[in-house]
């Protein structure tokens, strides 16, 4: 049994561990903020999108949702599905709906917790995530310190490595000339190195204006390819229901293999549950923990649309049988459907949509490597040291993908889902306090609540906030 093989088996058992912990965080998350994710959806909307401006030179939280959801939407959501398909049938699907709600409790709880024991920089910037948590909220460094390196190692190595990766092949792939290989390493390479010159303000701002467009551009052209299907978005969504407690004979195996490839497939991408996210979110400048909290709730539900969407593609098509038969891979499957539904363009489309979801993952992985860092140290010289490291490794996997590479970044991010579901468990206290008294303001008829720490009943670690 080959290396990649055995870390591949690790990674199938291990998992177990972090879902079955990530499906306990969202039920009690939704148990305790009474059904927050449904009874707050509008409010979610509300603060995401809301025209206040944060202090000059912070990043609001629209920016800070467009940084986050540049990481959530990306290979995943389109490669993502249709591997769920492809493994477990249609049923896949409303299970990863159906866990995705439960994530919208979980990060609820996550993100608030991320905000509440952030920390500025003497630049009076914000840094945050489950390092500066686990420190501020339970005085634990040395696993503070780990989760921080773990961070490093899955965001600036692995993730980096596969997202380029991909890029690249669907780059090679649809544009054939001599030295394409080459070619679209060091065009890839500059690109990347153009953006992270720019620092965090810049990824913000390009975030802004391309996540949206690229959310919506996917839609455009799914809905084009679906309107074209023969099968229809009905007998996709019929087809969805049917299998949602049986596999389809054509892929074989058991209902708990369907419950957990369609759980994974959800927890990959949105990462509702693992913390990864709060790294981000807790950058921003906002008057409410809470306020954060909703609109990282609200960025689990609009990835799941994303990730929906693709699904939809596939099984508009046909039977789940005649998907089957094609004996594709998920990329592969969807490109010959698009190139059926809307013509030759496909694999120029895929390419392009490939390129811009990895490049926007790119950009969010970087931000979580900076902000890791400078968790472990201030130093200058290793910040450039890591961005010399990051732009090797987008050279390099330009021209070589490892497999071995996934199953070590699938496990990193298991070991971060179980550290941060404990954590978690430990603190999610102080986020339903602080949630209480959000819903208190607003049922008082404050437009824009502001946060005290002085409705927590444990203000230890709190050092941000008055």
């Amino acid at each position: 049994m080959s290396l990649t093989e055995i870390l591949e088996h690790v990674n199938d058992y291990f998992w177990y561990i972090p879902l079955v912990l990530i499906v306990c965080l969202g039920i009690y998350g939704t148990y305790r903020l009474k059904g927050a994710q449904f009874r707050d959806f509008k409010e979610m909307f509300r603060v995401t999108f809301s025209k206040e401006c944060p202090h000059k030179g912070k990043i609001s939280t629209l920016q800070v949702f467009c940084i986050s959801m540049g990481n959530r939407i990306g290979v995943g959501n389109i490669s993502g599905p249709i591997l769920a398909i492809l493994v477990g049938g249609p049923g896949a699907i409303l299970w990863m709906w159906l866990f995705a709600l439960l994530g919208m409790a979980s990060s609820l709880i996550e993100t608030t917790v991320g905000q509440l024991y952030k920390t500025k920089d003497e630049k009076g910037d914000y840094h945050g995530g489950p390092a500066y948590t686990i420190l501020n909220g339970l005085n634990m460094k040395r696993v503070a310190v780990f989760v921080a390196v773990v961070m490093i190692l899955m965001y600036v190595v692995g993730f980096i490595s596969m997202e380029v990766s991909s890029i690249s092949s669907a780059l090679t792939g649809a544009f054939e000339f001599e030295g394409n290989s080459l070619f679209f390493a060091i065009l890839l390479t500059a690109i990347s190195a153009g953006i992270i010159i720019g620092g965090i303000s810049r990824i913000a701002k390009i975030s802004v204006w391309l996540v949206p467009a690229m959310a919506i551009l996917w839609l455009v052209l799914a809905v084009v390819s679906i309107a074209f299907s023969t099968g229809g978005i009905i007998n996709a969504f019929v087809m969805i229901f049917q299998y949602a407690f049986s596999v389809p004979s054509a892929i074989g195996g058991g209902i708990g293999a369907m419950i957990m490839i369609g759980m994974k497939r959800g927890v990959l991408s949105n990462e509702a549950g693992i913390g990864t996210i709060t790294n981000v979110s807790s950058m921003a400048d906002v008057e409410h923990p809470t306020k954060q909290g909703l609109s990282q709730s609200l960025g689990v539900f609009i990835d799941t649309i994303v990730s929906t969407i693709t699904a939809l593609v596939i099984l508009s098509y046909a039977d789940i049988e005649t998907i089957i038969a094609l004996d594709l891979e998920s990329i592969d499957l969807l490109q010959y459907i698009l190139a059926d539904t809307i013509g030759g363009a496909a694999p120029y489309l895929v390419a392009l949509f490939l390129f811009v979801f990895a490049f926007t993952c790119l950009m969010g992985d970087y931000v979580i490597g900076e902000n890791n860092l400078s968790f472990i140290t201030k130093n200058r010289t290793a910040k450039y040291v890591m961005i010399a490291g990051l732009l090797a490794v987008v050279f390099l996997s330009s021209f070589y993908a490892s497999d071995a590479m996934f199953a070590i970044v699938d496990i990193f991010l298991g070991i971060c889902g179980v550290i941060n579901c404990l954590v978690m468990f430990k603190l999610a206290g102080r986020a339903f306090e602080a949630y209480k008294d959000y819903r208190a303001q607003r049922a008082a008829g404050k437009e824009t609540p502001v946060f005290s720490k002085s409705c927590l009943s444990d203000s230890t670690g709190v050092n941000e906030w008055e």
